[in-house]
């Protein structure tokens, strides 16, 4: 009956004494799977990179929750009592009441931010499904999809090329909870929008707006509604109705006029009695 041999080895006789010879150590395929292991490594530590990378904030984006880490935190802190609602620097950021322009006493809301990062806003969002807009949005609709986790991206088209708009575009068109439109006399050639927090820079190519899009975009500890769709919504723009292009001086300056002209009906009805 014939031994059993491990693989690797073999038995012989030399001098009457048992001799094992050893098969030579196929450094080739160790060297091969030893690259293999680092490669991994590197692609794993790559991997880990990157997704610590989309966590960190971008520099330079401005958040207006003051000392507290989001929109939660910071409703935390009011309803505990910890903080004054009266007392806060910002106290529209947690003010999501709808307002519409079909109420009689509707007035465009006076935002202190531009272009708009929360308060009060229109019932129905802005349709944010990677949408590049043509034309200015209304911003009571735009600052509802920001509160369904949506990040607006605007750009001053006399501030912007041609390039700079094909660029922004391209980080946007197709992109879930993102939406673009122009947004004429911001102070900033563009300017990146979520609740609660905005990014101006004059470079297309600055790496801070994929940071901020990658950070902000459904973040939520600043979503008011993180579950909020963002289809479904309004579609137009300020060109679609030209009352939404109207300023607030201008809208009372019309509601006196209208309201003088029916002043002036109800005499000549009187007169005519």
């Amino acid at each position: 009956m014939s031994a059993k041999r491990h693989p690797g080895s073999k038995k012989g006789k030399k001098n009457g004494r048992s001799v094992k010879v050893e098969k030579p150590k196929p450094w080739g395929l160790i060297l091969t799977f030893t690259g293999v292991g680092v490669v991994a490594v590197g692609m794993v530590a790559a991997a880990a990179w990157v997704v610590f990378d989309r966590t960190k904030a971008p520099t330079g984006a401005e958040e207006f929750f003051g000392s507290h880490e989001g929109y939660w935190d910071l409703i935390e802190a009011v309803e505990n009592g910890d903080v004054d609602e009266d007392d806060l620097e910002h106290p529209w950021v947690i003010d999501g009441t709808h307002v519409d322009s079909g109420d009689p006493n509707f007035e465009p809301v006076d935002y202190q931010v531009t272009p708009p990062v929360g308060g009060p806003h229109h019932s129905q969002w802005q349709t944010c499904t990677g949408i590049v807009y043509g034309d200015e949005l209304i911003d009571e609709h735009a600052v509802h999809s920001l509160e369904h986790g949506a990040v607006w991206v605007t750009y001053d088209p006399d501030q912007v090329s041609e390039d700079d708009i094909e660029t922004l575009a391209g980080k946007v068109q197709g992109r879930d909870y993102t939406m673009m439109s122009p947004y004429p006399a911001q102070s900033a050639p563009i300017s990146l929008q979520a609740w609660g927090v905005q990014l101006t820079t004059d470079s297309a190519t600055d790496n801070n707006i994929d940071r901020f899009m990658q950070h902000y975009l459904r973040n939520n500890d600043i979503t008011p509604e993180p579950h909020g769709t963002c289809s479904g919504g309004f579609t137009g723009t300020k060109a679609d109705d030209p009352m939404a292009n109207l300023t607030p001086e201008e809208l009372a300056e019309l509601e006196e006029m209208m309201s003088e002209g029916g002043e002036d009906d109800s005499d000549e009805e009187s007169s005519e009695d």
